[in-house]
């Protein structure tokens, strides 16, 4: 791996873990519930910005046209209405093996 990918990835880690730790080393035993709330809803954001640019714009541009993005709709549906990402996962799953089975 180069140095450019170890960089990559110390900022990510960065980016995922200060948010979340600073908070919980500056404050001891009490966090006040807006903080919670902050904290509950950090790492699935930062992992939405990661993964959104590789679903909406594949190949660089913005494209909706590939079969495969339906099993990632599907995942977001069920993430969204089950609040389950077990369910989410399996419902992309599912969808991408259909997708893949009727040839598209």
């Amino acid at each position: 791996m180069s140095a450019r990918n170890w960089a990559l990835v110390a900022a990510m880690v960065a980016a995922v873990y200060l948010p979340k730790g600073l908070p919980l080393l500056l404050v001891t035993d009490r966090l006040p519930p807006g903080w919670r709330r902050w904290l509950q809803y950090m790492a699935p954001a930062v992992l939405s910005a990661l993964v959104a640019p590789a679903v909406l714009a594949p190949h660089g541009r913005l494209a909706i046209s590939d079969w495969q993005q339906a099993a990632y709709l599907a995942a977001f549906v069920v993430a969204v209405l089950s609040r389950r990402m077990l369910l989410a996962l399996a419902a992309g799953v599912a969808v991408l093996l259909l997708v893949t089975a009727l040839g598209h």
